[in-house]
C-alpha cells in the first residue's frame, strides 16, 4: 500500500462525513430560524378606509387601541380615495368601509367590516393572528 494507505482513505472519508454532518446541521438550524422569523411576519393587517367615511372616523381610535396589542404585526392602510389603494381594496374583496383584512402569504384569511366595538375587533385579531398579545393590552 502507498504511504498513508487505509488510514489516509479512512481519514478522508471520516473528514467528509464530519463536514457533511456539520453542513446538514447548519442548514437545518438556519432553515428553522428562517421559518420562525417568517412566521411572525407572514400575517399582516390591511385596513381599508376613507377619510370622508363617518364610520371610519369613529372606528379609527378603536383600531389604534387594539393595534397597540400587536406591535409585531405589519399594518397596510388603503385609502379608497387613492386609485391604486381602491384597486387593491377591491382585489381583496372590500365591499364597505371600514374593513379589516387579515392577509397571510398574500391570501385573505378573514375580513371584518364596519365600525365594530373594541371587544369584537380584539376577538377577530385573536382568532386570526397566530401569536399571543404583546402584553400591552388585556385579554377581554
Amino acid at each position: 500500500m502507498e504511504k498513508g494507505g487505509w488510514l489516509g482513505v479512512f481519514g478522508m472519508r471520516a473528514k467528509w462525513l464530519w463536514m457533511t454532518a456539520v453542513g446538514s446541521l447548519l442548514i437545518t438550524v438556519l432553515t428553522a430560524w428562517g421559518w420562525a422569523a417568517a412566521s411572525s411576519q407572514d400575517s399582516k393587517i390591511v385596513y381599508v378606509f376613507s377619510d370622508s367615511c363617518g364610520y371610519c372616523q369613529t372606528f379609527r381610535p378603536t383600531l389604534e387601541t387594539v393595534l397597540q396589542e400587536y406591535p409585531q404585526t405589519s399594518v397596510e392602510r388603503l385609502d379608497i380615495r387613492e386609485e391604486r389603494d381602491l384597486k387593491e381594496a377591491l382585489r381583496l374583496g372590500a365591499e364597505a368601509t371600514p374593513t379589516i383584512f387579515v392577509v397571510r402569504d398574500g391570501t385573505v384569511m378573514d375580513k371584518l367590516e364596519g365600525d365594530v366595538p373594541e371587544a369584537v375587533l380584539r376577538s377577530f385579531f385573536q382568532k386570526n393572528l397566530d401569536y399571543p398579545l404583546s402584553g400591552n393590552g388585556t385579554n377581554r
